[in-house]
């Protein structure tokens, strides 16, 4: 019953074409070849079925042999072992993953010695499908080349793996982040053993790497921003510009210093506000890195009052005049940036102006400042006195320099109340 019912199926399918002369090789085994057979709906479809055939059977050679050489040299266990883990789950998988093999890439119909081809119909449904035979020729030397060259290669990019993991704690700039990832990412594709894990773990360190970058000021002045990316203790470089945002400064340019980010901006439409500042951010990978510089339009600004009576001490008087005395003023700086008296006028009604010149005191921060100084000019103690005085004014000018831009600016005394101790 069998073999008529076997019969019977073979009857139903009629060559009705093919290459040519049918050859003896078909089905066969001869040394130093491949023989395979492949099907299709197509002749295509039937020659791609035969091609990846054949470098299955080439991939499950190599495997092979790799194996055995494993057990016969038990050092290089481990190695081989994952080699062979790795051919054997990559033969079940040739066809959609033959370009991660590069001896595959040479697997090729040009190579073909002989081939043969037959479109075979079924009676039944008239059905067609085509069967394609190839003749591969693989003799042992180019087998023994092959898996030494495979195994080069793996070598190589297991040394690859364990660079990159090495590079996590080493890495100079954001770019080599990115190109890192990348090279990883491919590995990942190559590998089907535990190497795959370790390039994956691998990809998750140097992606944590982005959120841990920070943006810390170095020296800046007002109008100019200097800044770096820090990873822990060192410094790391990026060539991506980043995105500056302020509510009132104009940023004029930025500048790539490689070790550090020059901004400069300008700030004259600023108010003096202490919230005044420069969002810059960068986008690395998923991560957002971004911090807020502030600056202080009063920097470089230089504004002194009084506000304090001057005390007037003699040091030398007569009776009638005051030969020399000691003047205590109280200056109080609206800015922190510094600044130099550089001269003092005084004035009494009545009584000829007090010039006191080349003080050269300089002070700077914000708040109050004692300067002192001796008065070497006469003064009429009547006109100057403040005993049994209800109401007693002093008027003048306060001659200042900015330090920070040179700048000469009066400050002008007007009604300011005094005390003497004549």
């Amino acid at each position: 019953m069998l073999v008529c019912i076997s019969s019977l199926g073979i009857a139903q399918l009629k060559v009705v074409d093919k290459s040519g002369k049918t050859p003896k090789w078909i089905n066969g085994i001869e040394k130093d070849y491949i023989i395979v057979s492949g099907g299709g709906l197509t002749l295509d479809e039937a020659q791609n079925s035969a091609l990846s055939m054949i470098k299955e059977r080439i991939v499950n050679s190599v495997a092979e042999n790799v194996s055995s050489r494993s057990e016969m040299r038990t050092e290089e266990a481990n190695y081989n072992n994952n080699v062979s883990v790795f051919l054997e789950k990559f033969a079940s998988t040739t066809t959609a993953q033959s370009g991660k093999v590069p001896f595959l890439q040479g697997i090729s119909l040009s190579k073909v010695e002989d081939y043969y081809w037959e479109k075979v119909e079924n009676k039944a449904d008239r059905s067609v499908r085509f069967n394609y035979h190839i003749k591969y020729p693989f003799p042992e030397f180019e087998l023994k080349k092959l898996v030494s060259d495979f195994k080069m290669r793996d070598a190589e990019l297991t040394r690859q793996l364990e660079d990159l993991a090495a590079q996590v704690n080493t890495v100079e700039s954001v770019e080599a982040i990115a190109k890192n990832i990348d090279e990883l990412k491919i590995l990942t594709e190559y590998f089907m053993d535990g190497r795959k894990d370790q390039a994956e773990l691998t990809i998750t360190r140097y992606r944590a790497l982005y959120e841990s970058i920070e943006l810390v000021e170095q020296e800046s002045g007002l109008g100019e921003l200097k800044y770096s990316l820090r990873l822990g203790e060192r410094t790391i470089s990026t060539v991506r510009k980043p995105t500056l945002k302020s509510e009132c400064a104009r940023i004029l340019s930025t500048i790539n210093s490689t070790d550090h980010w020059v901004v400069k901006y300008d700030f004259e439409n600023c108010y003096d506000d202490p919230e005044n500042n420069i969002l810059v951010s960068y986008r690395f990978g998923n991560s957002s890195v971004k911090k807020n510089f502030y600056f202080d339009i009063s920097e470089n600004k230089a504004r002194i009052y009084v506000s304090d009576p001057f005390r007037l001490t003699s040091i030398e008087t007569d009776g009638e005049h005051v030969s020399s005395a000691m003047l205590d003023i109280t200056l109080v700086s609206k800015y922190a940036a510094p600044f130099t008296v550089e001269k003092v006028e005084l004035e009494w009604t009545g009584v000829a102006p007090v010039v006191i010149e080349d003080i050269g005191q300089s002070f700077s921060g914000k708040g109050n400042h004692s300067l002192k100084l001796e008065v070497t000019k006469p003064l009429g103690v009547k006109a100057t006195t403040t005993k049994g005085k209800s109401v007693t004014f002093v008027y003048g000018y306060i001659y200042y320099r900015n330090d920070s831009t040179g700048e000469a600016k009066t400050y002008r005394i007007y009604n300011h109340s005094y005390t003497t101790d004549w």
